[in-house]
């Protein structure tokens, strides 16, 4: 018997062959077992823990990214008072102004995961004023796949918010199902962003 397949048949084989080449996202995969690790070191935890530990690494994560909001004011004003930092700093508005161009073009090639490309990206971070700072959210919360990454940081803040308010709700002693944390995160994501078809509840 001859099989035959048709262009768009092979159109479809060749797409699945490309999606299935896809390399799982590195910060996801450090992201997932980093809260794996905390969560199995920290073992089973209460409503009233849980909640303590949200609002623990919300105010982490504002003194944190305060910090990183003085540091960058404080390479870009320096100059304006220590008149002898001038030619630094109109090096640093120099790399800051190549950073803008030259960015989009490593990040939206494969250039980006050269050992060169990292470098100048790196460089470019610094001059930014970027310290790399990992969100303590993404930490506690563990999530089996890479859905807390995806999301920008606006809206892990007022997912920690949901749950917080979630968490406040039930008895302080009474156990954190398991999933928990992962289901909400998924019925938060379907309701705020209107999935369809929603992402379906982790059994």
């Amino acid at each position: 018997m001859k099989i035959i397949i048709t262009e768009e048949q092979k159109k479809i084989i060749e797409l699945m062959m490309e999606v299935e080449s896809i390399e799982p996202s590195g910060k996801a995969v450090k992201n997932i077992c980093d809260s794996e690790r905390f969560c199995n070191a920290q073992g089973k935890i209460t409503f009233g823990q849980l909640r303590a530990l949200v609002e623990e690494s919300r105010k982490k994560r504002l003194a944190l990214f305060v910090g990183e909001g003085g540091f960058k004011a404080t390479i870009r004003l320096i100059p304006w008072f220590i008149p002898q930092l001038i030619f630094a700093g109109v090096f640093g508005s120099a790399i800051r102004a190549i950073n803008k161009i030259v960015r989009p073009t490593l990040e939206e090639t494969s250039n980006y995961k050269t050992w060169w490309g990292k470098s100048v990206l790196r460089a470019f971070n610094i001059a930014e004023g970027e310290l790399g700072i990992k969100d303590p959210l993404s930490k506690i919360f563990f999530i089996s796949d890479g859905l807390m990454t995806m999301m920008e940081p606006k809206y892990k803040v007022q997912f920690a918010r949901y749950i917080s308010e979630l968490a406040s709700e039930m008895p302080d002693d009474e156990e954190v199902p398991e999933y928990f944390v992962e289901n909400e995160l998924r019925t938060w994501v379907n309701r705020k962003f209107l999935l369809n078809p929603p992402l379906p509840p982790k059994i």
